[in-house]
């Protein structure tokens, strides 16, 4: 069976990983750089942005709480601009690298749940998945048990007619029509 809003789930947080990923590796960059261009400056002022809403989003759609030990937000706030990421002490790198892995590994946690629940809904076939709320419903199964016992009463009463061979009913057709 395929659910379209678990789809669209694991497809949202995929997008967010990617962008989380980005912002990751332009941070990292701008250590090894010497000069910090106004546009690379920019572009990781406008992720960062877009990290932030995003997120939020993400969370709210996903109806969960964020767990107590995310610190994607304290990643976020820590790492004011580029050129502030060259003056952050090596203690304050360790803790913002630490803490994005820890973010990262949230978020696969997240899609690894999700992941599986579509694979145990891909499992489900949608005639069983009928058949099990059919049969959770009480009015079905009343309906179901005066069909099956219509039935039954059908058979037990003119089942002696229908279980007989066929050449003994084609024999009495002939006799009779042989001793007009």
């Amino acid at each position: 069976m395929i659910d379209k809003d678990l789809e669209y789930k694991i497809k949202k947080i995929k997008v967010f990983m990617e962008l989380w990923v980005k912002f990751h590796d332009m941070y990292k960059n701008a250590l090894s750089h010497e000069t910090i261009t106004p546009e690379e400056e920019k572009n990781f002022l406008e992720t960062k942005s877009l990290i932030t809403r995003k997120y939020q989003a993400l969370i709210d759609y996903l109806g969960i709480d964020r767990p107590y030990d995310d610190k994607t937000f304290d990643v976020i706030s820590q790492l004011l601009s580029l050129k502030s990421v060259v003056a952050i002490s090596d203690l304050s790198l360790h803790k913002i690298e630490y803490d994005w892995h820890n973010s990262y590994v949230l978020l696969n946690k997240l899609l690894g749940e999700l992941d599986a629940r579509q694979e145990s809904l891909r499992k489900i076939s949608k005639f069983g998945l009928f058949i099990r709320e059919l049969t959770s419903n009480p009015i079905a199964n009343l309906i179901i048990a005066i069909v099956l016992i219509i039935a039954l009463y059908m058979l037990v009463t003119y089942g002696e007619q229908a279980l007989k061979p066929k050449e003994d009913i084609e024999s009495k057709i002939e006799f009779r029509q042989q001793g007009k």
